[in-house]
């Protein structure tokens, strides 16, 4: 699930979320477009608010390959 659906899904803008996990708008739409990886604490606020399970979130997960 990409963040941005979830987002969506709760009619939040990239504003409105970023202020409410206390972080820059600049530094969420990072975030969001997998530029940055956020901490554990902001993941698991973000997800809270999402009301989504931070294993599905595909910007999070693990790109490395499997061999």
């Amino acid at each position: 699930m990409k963040i941005s659906a979830a987002r969506n899904a709760k009619n939040l803008t990239q504003e409105k979320l970023s202020r409410a996990i206390n972080v820059s708008l600049k530094h969420y739409q990072n975030i969001e477009h997998g530029l940055t990886m956020p901490t554990v604490n902001i993941a698991l606020h973000i997800c809270e608010i999402l009301d989504v399970d931070p294993r599905e979130i595909d910007e999070w997960k693990d790109r490395r390959a499997v061999d």
